[in-house]
């Protein structure tokens, strides 16, 4: 009887208009996103984006771009003429380290790994990291390879790069979706006979909570499928095993893209669990769907404009482990560390244990607060 109920939740949960509506909407936005892709020049398929593979990057090789580069009143500006495209990459390595308008010449001979060190030591300073901290980042860049070697790598720097959009999705359908989960047994006026069901409140509340973890973990995955599959046939999963410095060429980690993508997967099914038991929580506590879902989108805006002063260390730490901040790739050249039993961890690496502990107190929380539900409300 008990599983009945888990598929007759499940049933609610996928038939639902709204989830529906939402789902697919998600999936046609971000399949568009992956096809708009190949129009923005950042991103090339086929032979043209191939045309770079196997060369080192260094002097020789931004020389051979220079000329294919827009200049304006005397400046150089980063943007490809016609006929210069497969030098996108380059661009793509180049404008973490210089921004849009940059003096060319600096990238002559090892320019550019000098600039690149400048930048992360300007980092350093920025975010005031201890001696211990810029010690064991000066160990993790020495298993660095160096110099950088460019291999065709668009399909899945073009995921990594996504992580942030699914992310803004996930807790779109968490919001929406899973708002009623507990609160709209009191708007239709079916807590009464809910409450009163003969399995009791505490296998009720645990049933709609797997189910609404069930149906969010398939609503992630299907997102994930909707970038990786255009992403497959138009790029190709070819650099996969490349150096993660390809895609966020200030990262020091001696890590591959592959390594990343595998971390954002967990990061973001973790982050699509942690979404829906908060979600799920608040609907019982508030026991209003409406409210739920705008104080979600509420938190989202936050989310997307909210900036944290470096200065204000440990907030500035605690601000960067929200999930969005480590699926945009933050987390691969955020240099602060946090600090456990002796050991540093990083910030991609923390996340996963916080976002797990939170979704269990979620858990435990409406568990209680279900329990105490009056059949009168």
């Amino acid at each position: 009887m008990l599983g009945s109920l888990y598929k007759y939740e499940l049933k609610k949960l996928f038939s639902a208009k709204i989830n529906l509506t939402l789902m697919i909407g998600s999936v046609i936005i971000l399949v568009f996103l992956a096809i708009s892709s190949v129009f923005e020049n950042r991103e090339l398929p086929g032979e043209e984006a191939r045309a770079l593979d196997g060369r080192v990057i260094d002097g020789q090789l931004f020389s051979e771009t220079e000329p294919g580069l827009r200049k304006e009143n005397g400046r150089t500006i980063l943007q490809l003429s016609e006929g210069y495209e497969k030098y996108a990459p380059v661009l793509n390595m180049i404008m973490p380290l210089t921004g849009d308008d940059f003096d060319f010449s600096r990238l002559a001979g090892t320019g550019f790994y000098d600039l690149r060190s400048q930048k992360i030591d300007q980092r350093f300073e920025k975010q005031s990291l201890t001696e211990e901290e810029i010690a064991y980042w000066k160990g993790q860049e020495s298993e660095v390879p160096k110099p950088f070697v460019y291999h065709y790598h668009s399909g899945p720097s073009s995921l990594l790069k996504s992580f942030q959009a699914l992310g803004f999705f996930i807790l779109l359908l968490s919001a929406a979706g899973l708002s009623g989960v507990y609160a709209g047994e009191t708007a239709d006026n079916m807590n009464q006979l809910l409450l009163c069901s003969r399995f009791g409140k505490k296998e009720l509340y645990q049933i709609k909570f797997a189910a609404g973890i069930t149906w969010i973990l398939a609503a992630a995955v299907l997102l994930i499928l909707a970038l990786l599959i255009p992403y497959c046939i138009i790029y190709g999963m070819d650099g996969t095993g490349e150096m993660l410095q390809l895609v966020k060429p200030l990262s020091m980690l001696p890590y591959s893209i592959g390594h990343m993508l595998a971390v954002c997967t967990v990061i973001f099914l973790l982050a699509a669990v942690l979404f829906a038991a908060v979600t799920m929580l608040l609907s019982v506590v508030t026991q209003n769907a409406l409210a739920v879902t705008g104080g979600l989108l509420g938190c989202l805006i936050v989310d997307l404009f909210a900036v944290v002063p470096d200065r204000f260390r440990l907030l500035e730490t605690i601000w960067s482990l929200r999930p969005n901040a480590i699926l945009m790739n933050t987390g691969f050249v955020n240099y602060r560390l946090i600090r456990l039993a002796g050991r540093f961890f990083q910030g991609f690496q923390a996340a996963p244990v916080i976002y797990i502990l939170i979704s269990i107190a979620a858990l435990l929380i409406g568990r209680v607060k279900y329990s105490r539900l009056q059949v009168g409300r």
